[in-house]
């Protein structure tokens, strides 16, 4: 059971991270393209993005629950590396939540500029976090 949630949880981690890393990447093309091409891709591209990115961070969010429950021992070895992983997580989901809120908002016509600057801003520290709690993870259990 340890190694099927091990396997979802770095296939979780590598969609989160992939794209999120998309996403930074087409928001410093964003000004490249334009408004009139961009607009119509991003909100195809989005909307795809959205689902894959919620399956993967609540993939991520519960196959780490599950091993933590399965290896009850993985707290304690992990040590302060592991609680600061925790930390970072708990910064992707906070700022994760925003990017969808703020996505969904722009989606609505609620102020799109403020709330689009809000998504990638979020996006980036969702993206800065998820790196930092990958590390943390690889210091806790290498």
């Amino acid at each position: 059971m340890y190694d099927i949630l091990l396997m979802i949880h770095f296939l979780s981690l590598g969609a989160g991270l992939g794209i999120s890393l998309t996403m930074f990447v087409l928001g410093l093309q964003a000004g490249r393209i334009p408004p009139a091409e961009f607009g119509p891709m991003m909100g195809r591209v989005g909307l795809a993005m959205k689902n894959v990115s919620i399956a993967g961070v609540s993939l991520l969010v519960l196959s780490g629950v599950g091993l933590v429950l399965v290896e009850r021992g993985m707290v304690a070895a992990g040590g302060s590396w592991f609680h600061a992983k925790m930390v970072f997580v708990v910064g992707v989901v906070i700022a994760f939540t925003v990017v969808q809120v703020n996505q969904a908002r722009a989606r609505r016509g609620e102020n799109p500029p403020v709330a689009g600057r809000r998504a990638m801003l979020a996006g980036r520290v969702a993206l800065a976090s998820a790196v930092a709690a990958t590390i943390m993870a690889v210091l806790a259990f290498g």
